[in-house]
């Protein structure tokens, strides 16, 4: 499997996962990126087979994230602003399942959600893009 087929794939099951909880997310995902307006945010697993697909001691099959775009609302972390930034949020990291993988695209393309509204995840890199 190469990178644009772990996307995809990824994406799929996370469109099949929406489907299941009565969500169209189809008309969100282009290929294995999923956008709204001036966000976006796509999906994939770390796989032993595939470089680059997450760190060594990553267990196979761990989800990643990494999402972007424009928001009223950062975070109320240390060091980072709270003005809105029409420019890009940006951060990537882990979720625990496909669920909160959907949880975390809802909230992000079809709520609009504050960075700080955002379900639980494991942020490794954010920032302003």
């Amino acid at each position: 499997m190469d990178p644009s087929d772990n996307e995809r794939t990824t994406a799929i099951e996370i469109v099949a996962f929406g489907r299941s909880r009565g969500f169209d997310l189809e008309s969100l995902r282009n290929d294995s990126l999923f956008r709204k307006n001036q966000r976006w945010v796509f999906f994939w697993r770390k796989l032993d087979g595939l470089p680059c697909s997450g760190t060594a001691a990553e267990k196979d099959g761990t989800l990643h994230y990494n999402l972007q775009g424009a928001t009223d609302a950062l975070s109320n972390r240390p060091n980072e602003s709270s003005k809105p930034v029409q420019e890009g949020w940006t951060e990537s990291g882990i979720l625990d399942s496909i669920e909160s993988a959907f949880e975390l695209l809802k909230a992000w393309l079809l709520d609009e959600e504050a960075v700080d509204a955002l379900p639980q995840r494991l942020v490794r890199r954010s920032g302003i893009a």
